[in-house]
């Protein structure tokens, strides 16, 4: 019987998470990754992971056996990420695998500009008739673990030109736990929910959760675009790279995403957790 859940991106944050969250309510599932032994160590799995791949239609067929709902999440930093999924979405909806939970991102609504995929697979998933759910969820709380680390551990500071903007940082647990729900449980079609933390803080608060759990003096120098560019690339990064970041950036110093919501306490009856404790499993 066709009732297993496809999660794709398996391997970066959301992936993990969601993948224990349904481990942890026993529902089938599988784990499309492109390097299949690396995922499996990686996530602790065994069967569960199968070879998949956006760019290799022939990964297609074995990878959606047995599933009937898809999460859809695609790699990191690619401005034509539609353009990479529209096939795969082509084959789900040819296959008559309509439900799709697609994670897109808080703030980016408009189908233009560099970060304007999400919004293009947004529509795409409306249009052709997709029994869809889209998850936005605001800026990750274990992005200072995964993406700073080395600036708070090595120079000591928060390096991001975020002005003095704010925004309500969210777990990933808590994204996952919101798409376990939404994944299992029926009255989420046709639905788009934005995702917080439960308050909206600066970088300078940020800097200074991160001073008291690391035991250091952490500051936030407040950058400005340019300058954060060029300290990016002065460490091999892309420019493709900075330009992206400094889009999400920009949206929090305008404060276009300086509020909360209440969705992750009324789909999951639990409150969202607080920067304040994700900072302190990760830094204390």
């Amino acid at each position: 019987m066709s009732n297993k859940i496809l999660i794709t991106g398996v391997t970066g944050s959301v992936g993990k998470a969601l993948t224990k969250s349904l481990q942890a309510r026993q529902v089938a599932f599988k784990a499309a990754s492109r390097n299949v032994a690396a995922a499996k160590e990686k996530l602790g799995l065994q069967e569960e992971v199968v070879h998949f791949s956006f760019d290799d239609p022939a990964t297609f067929e074995a990878a959606t056996a047995d599933v009937e709902k898809v999460f859809l999440l695609g790699p990191s930093f690619n401005p034509h990420l539609d353009q990479l999924m529209t096939p795969f979405v082509a084959y789900l909806g040819k296959k008559g695998i309509k439900r799709i939970v697609y994670l897109s991102g808080l703030g980016l609504s408009g189908p233009v500009g560099l970060l304007g995929f999400h919004a293009r697979m947004e529509q795409k998933l409306i249009q052709e008739g997709f029994d869809y759910t889209i998850i936005r969820p605001s800026y990750f709380a274990q992005n200072f673990r995964n993406y700073e680390y080395e600036n708070i551990t090595e120079r000591s500071v928060v390096f991001a030109p975020a002005g003095k903007g704010k925004t309500a940082f969210i777990d990933v647990a808590d994204i996952a736990a919101v798409a376990t729900e939404v994944l299992t449980k029926e009255g989420h079609s046709g639905q788009a929910y934005e995702l917080t933390g439960p308050e909206a803080l600066s970088f300078y608060e940020v800097a200074a959760l991160l001073t008291r759990f690391t035991g250091k003096q952490i500051t936030y120098p407040e950058p400005d675009e340019d300058t954060f560019k060029a300290g990016l690339k002065a460490t091999g990064v892309s420019d493709l790279i900075g330009e992206y970041m400094a889009i999400i950036y920009n949206n929090i110093a305008n404060n276009k995403v300086a509020f909360t919501t209440d969705t992750i306490e009324k789909i999951t009856g639990k409150k969202p957790t607080a920067l304040e404790t994700v900072l302190e499993q990760d830094w204390g």
